[in-house]
């Protein structure tokens, strides 16, 4: 299972300049609407210390750590949900991630155009907003016609419905919506734009301020998290030699790039653990729901793991390194045996015994 964040935000707001950021790979960056045609994509790797001890410890050739997908569409403007400035091509290419990052420019150009960055950040939320609205719509004259069939359940779905236009129409994402198991799975099935988690980017110039309180006081109602950072200066850390990266980041007084804090808020936002399996020369990391059992970990590693389960060895990162591998943790009854149902905790180690 991969997880994905999607970049939205205006033109020229420092979205593609945030991905090059992220990903350390060449995009076109202009000044001007659109140069993202084809979305930007790409993978980005996690730094994990954990991994890092682990690999050492086991003798591991390989070290796999854990990753997102980062997908980068060109800045939406006012009108996309009606497909202005190829507006539903973008916004098609978002519903399959599972975060957006909205960027909000925090520079001069934008400081000039009469409107704060709050006002900016609701305008896209607006467009993302009347998306759903045609998307819940066409739902609905789907089910009504099952409804004068008599069908019970799409009754139920249809007042569902009705309920998420009226809150939406409101000015509510779906993402805020209380709902119950019947709702949820509705929901899940309409791959809303504001059923995703969202988090606030504010891309300040290299000697701006914070976020304003306007913006702040968006995301607090929002609920999301809101993050600063110079996504120029990040872009270009990004491009120096690992030995030069660590005298750059003191000369600006940063112990990391920010980049990372930022993949890190994103990480805890989707609610994701990380367990880790040694088989052969390879330590690996992996990224999984919270509630994620035994079984689910083992086919995401294998196929046939999952299909021949039988159960899983199982300890804590911290017990294996401290027992100096898993013949010690095992002379030391620190390694447990788990079933199917056992739910994956942060920071164990899986070896997962299959036929």
């Amino acid at each position: 299972m991969s997880w994905s964040c999607g970049i939205v935000g205006l033109p020229n707001a420092g979205k593609s300049t945030l991905f090059k950021a992220l990903t350390a790979v060449s995009v076109p960056i202009e000044n001007y609407p659109f140069t993202t045609i084809e979305p930007n994509v790409a993978v980005v790797y996690l730094k994990d210390h954990r991994l890092a001890v682990l690999a050492e410890l086991l003798s591991s050739v390989k070290a796999t750590p854990p990753a997102i997908r980062i997908v980068d569409v060109a800045g939406l403007v006012e009108g996309a949900s009606r497909g202005e400035g190829l507006g539903n091509r973008f916004l098609g290419e978002l519903r399959s991630v599972d975060l957006l990052i909205h960027v909000i420019a925090g520079f001069e150009q934008f400081a000039g155009e009469g409107t704060d960055p709050a006002s900016r950040a609701t305008l896209i939320n607006l467009e993302l907003i009347l998306a759903d609205l045609e998307t819940v719509a066409r739902r609905g004259e789907k089910i009504r016609a099952q409804q004068r069939s008599g069908s019970r359940e799409a009754a139920a779905e249809l007042l569902f419905l009705d309920r998420l236009e009226g809150e939406l129409q409101a000015g509510t994402p779906a993402r805020l919506l209380s709902v119950n198991p019947f709702e949820e799975e509705c929901l899940n099935q309409l791959f809303l734009l504001t059923s995703k988690k969202m988090l606030y980017l504010y891309n300040r110039a290299e000697s701006g301020a914070a976020a304003p309180e306007t913006l702040q006081r968006l995301a607090r109602d929002d609920g999301s998290p809101l993050l600063s950072l110079y996504a120029r200066l990040e872009a270009e850390i990004g491009e120096l030699p690992d030995e030069e990266r660590e005298l750059f980041l003191q000369e600006y007084g940063l112990q990391e790039s920010q980049v990372q804090e930022l993949l890190r808020a994103c990480y805890h936002l989707l609610d994701l653990v990380t367990f880790y399996t040694v088989k052969g020369e390879e330590s690996r990391a992996w990224f999984a729901p919270r509630g994620t059992t035994a079984l689910e970990a083992a086919y995401m590693v294998h196929t046939d793991m999952g299909r021949g389960f039988i159960n899983a060895e199982v300890i804590f990162w911290e017990a294996l390194v401290e027992a100096g591998g898993l013949a010690g943790a095992r002379e030391r009854g620190t390694v447990r045996t788990e079933g199917r149902d056992y739910p994956v905790a942060d920071g164990e180690v899986f070896y997962f015994n299959f036929r």
